[in-house]
């Protein structure tokens, strides 16, 4: 599993649980609620039940958003659901977040929080990112979906 802080603390991005060491981690790292934008693509290549049971113990919401796979974008409404319930879900103590291989979808939404909420201009979030999280690879035409 890959875990990297975004904002310490407050959340991280990575890779999904595969095993009970990967909870104990998260649970180590005061990690309260999962946030997994994996999609239906994604979910067709794991045993479900298996990840329910990993989820046992932390507040988790999946909202499937696209990747390449899905042969399109995901919408400017799709990526401020998901920048909504992060915040959520960190009123509630620190978050992990995670897609399939943290190089897409959650360095997306990172970005995207960051801007609202630290009013960091997109250059500047992109790049912490990319620092924060080296698998960051991001389309460029996703990227324009959130710049102002």
């Amino acid at each position: 599993m890959i875990f990297n802080w975004i904002l310490i603390n407050k959340f991280a991005i990575g890779t999904p649980l595969i095993s009970e060491k990967d909870k104990l981690f998260l649970k180590k790292n005061n990690i309260n609620s999962i946030l997994d934008l994996r999609n239906k693509f994604d979910f067709d290549q794991i045993d479900y039940n298996k990840q329910l049971t990993l989820y046992k113990g932390f507040n988790s919401v999946n909202l499937g958003l696209p990747d390449h796979n899905s042969k399109r974008l995901a919408t400017k409404l799709e990526i401020s659901n998901a920048v909504n319930n992060l915040e959520k879900l960190i009123l509630d103590g620190p978050v992990f977040m995670h897609c399939h291989a943290a190089a897409e979808r959650s360095p997306l939404i990172s970005i995207a929080f960051l801007m609202k909420n630290k009013s960091l201009n997109f250059m500047q979030a992109y790049e912490y990112v990319k620092q924060q999280n080296k698998s960051t690879s991001i389309s460029i035409e996703q990227l324009n979906k959130i710049q102002v």
